[in-house]
């Protein structure tokens, strides 16, 4: 049937394409996607941001992806990186993060960057900072990592709610 050239078949049942109808779905999805860009600035980045300021004791950690903080941008373009570096001061804590970026990579200190819930692949051996971990051999030190069967891993979500292992 399809091989055979059918000369009495008519497109009727396909809809014209009207001018009107596609700008009212041109409109329709602009106005959603500026709603939904809005609702996402208000409810997640700032909180985020909030977050951040209110408990400064998590450390950033390698492989963290985070958004950094630009004084003349809105939150909702303030751009991505990925943390390749950690900094010490002189006092021993991290005070600055080297981060590669889509354009690079640029020095920041952690006052100005603001880590999402996200890690990269190569961290996921790591413990996340949104997981606690029950093992008596972890240390502050990247280089110490205990194996994977001496560490018992708790998930708890964004709320602070533990996640129970099926």
């Amino acid at each position: 049937m399809f091989l055979i050239e059918n000369r009495n078949s008519n497109t009727d049942d396909m809809e014209k394409l009207n001018l009107r109808g596609l700008s009212k779905i041109i409109k329709y999805r602009s106005k959603l996607l500026k709603n939904l860009r809005q609702r996402f600035e208000k409810e997640y980045l700032r909180q985020l941001v909030q977050n951040h300021n209110e408990k400064q004791s998590s450390n950033p950690q390698i492989g963290e992806i985070i958004i950094v903080g630009v004084d003349n941008k809105k939150r909702l373009f303030w751009p991505l990186a990925k943390i390749n570096e950690l900094i010490p001061g002189w006092e021993g804590k991290i005070r600055t993060v080297k981060l590669k970026m889509q354009h690079g990579a640029i020095l920041r200190p952690i006052h100005r960057i603001y880590p999402l819930e996200i890690y990269s692949k190569e961290s996921v051996d790591k413990v996340p900072g949104g997981e606690v971990s029950n093992s008596n051999n972890t240390t502050d030190n990247e280089n110490n990592l205990t194996s994977a069967g001496a560490v018992i891993v708790k998930k708890f979500t964004s709320t602070g709610r533990h996640v129970k292992n099926h």
